[in-house]
């Protein structure tokens, strides 16, 4: 008894030093992110501006990137977790139920009909990526009761995934220049896009899911290790789909806004779970969100390259950070389970 006391303490112990680390290390990143960059804005004009130029800069460009970064970098890792859960396997990520597909293949139709160049505005490809998000969601959905076990409904989500894409790729064919172009850097993705009233709608969306989801850690830490099984075979289906359904809608918005961020929902789980060395939902899930705001940030102060007057998409930057991750995790638990 005392010693699985000493060991919970141990890990209460470790989960507070990696939070005040990631804090102070957003913090960093934060005002890095804010001074750096090419419209000259120093450090100190961060904290107190000098004229109307620094203002804007600031309100209008820098902050609304930052909050976007941390925000976007928090719900993939939320959805990752969540659906590494659901799955039981480390190597499932936000778009592996096609969901990042669905909203390429709705952005691909608004873009290369040209609605969104004829209104000036990103409303109809964010309402068509998430429209498209959520009817894959329902065709998965329905072909899901079909199946007993998760493996089945992955492969499908797969399928999806690769048929989405499929059109995706007609769709560009069969495109002028100006909608291939557009097209194009949407999908490189991009944490500059978001205004202020679209990053409290996702800010609060994310709230509502994170919240539901906590309140059912312990269900989850019980379906993780396969006791939930055991005792409630209903109580664990109902588990699955809410969770897929609040990892579906996050994945939805954050792709529809954002363009389909890769790497981030897959990598950073994995690298939590490295660092806490637990599986306890109750620390994974505030310690990922963290870690994935944290690793947002530190991509696009990287991609903005701010020593030079170019840009690399962000999605270069996250797959340069993710890939070796994903690479390490698989060597590394190549025997064992999640």
């Amino acid at each position: 008894m005392t010693s699985i006391k000493h060991i919970l303490l141990r890990e209460k112990r470790r989960f507070r030093l990696w939070m005040l680390l990631l804090l102070l290390i957003i913090v960093l990143f934060s005002i890095l992110e804010l001074s750096l960059g090419s419209a000259g804005v120093s450090f100190v004009e961060v904290f107190n501006p000098q004229d109307d130029y620094s203002k804007f800069v600031l309100q209008e460009i820098r902050i609304p990137r930052l909050l976007t970064a941390l925000l976007i970098g928090g719900a993939l890792s939320f959805s990752g977790l969540v659906l590494q859960t659901v799955f039981r396997n480390p190597l499932v990520g936000p778009s592996v139920l096609g969901i990042s597909s669905g909203a390429s293949l709705g952005v691909a139709l608004v873009t290369m009909a040209g609605v969104s160049s004829f209104s000036n505005s990103d409303v109809p490809k964010v309402f068509a990526a998430i429209v498209f998000s959520m009817g894959v969601l329902l065709l998965l959905f329905s072909v899901a009761g079909r199946f007993r076990d998760n493996a089945s409904v992955l492969i499908v989500g797969m399928l999806i995934s690769y048929l989405a894409g499929a059109v995706v790729d007609i769709l560009i064919f069969m495109s002028d220049n100006d909608a291939l172009k557009e097209f194009t850097l949407w999908g490189m993705g991009s944490f500059s896009r978001m205004n202020y009233g679209e990053i409290l709608v996702v800010s609060v969306l994310l709230l509502i899911a994170y919240v539901i989801v906590y309140r059912n850690r312990h269900l989850m830490n019980l379906y993780l290790i396969g006791e939930l099984d055991e005792v409630n075979e209903k109580k664990k289906r109902r588990l699955v789909f809410l969770l897929i359904i609040i990892a579906g809608v996050t994945t939805a918005f954050v792709t529809a806004f954002c363009g389909p961020i890769a790497f981030i929902g897959i990598a950073i789980p994995n690298l939590m779970r490295f660092v806490l060395k637990i599986s306890d939902h109750k620390y994974l899930l505030p310690g990922t969100v963290l870690l994935g705001a944290a690793v947002a940030v530190m991509c696009d102060l990287l991609s903005a390259m701010p020593w030079s007057d170019h840009s690399l998409p962000v999605n270069a930057v996250t797959s340069l950070f993710g890939i070796p991750i994903i690479v390490f995790m698989i060597f590394k638990s190549r025997h064992k389970t999640l």
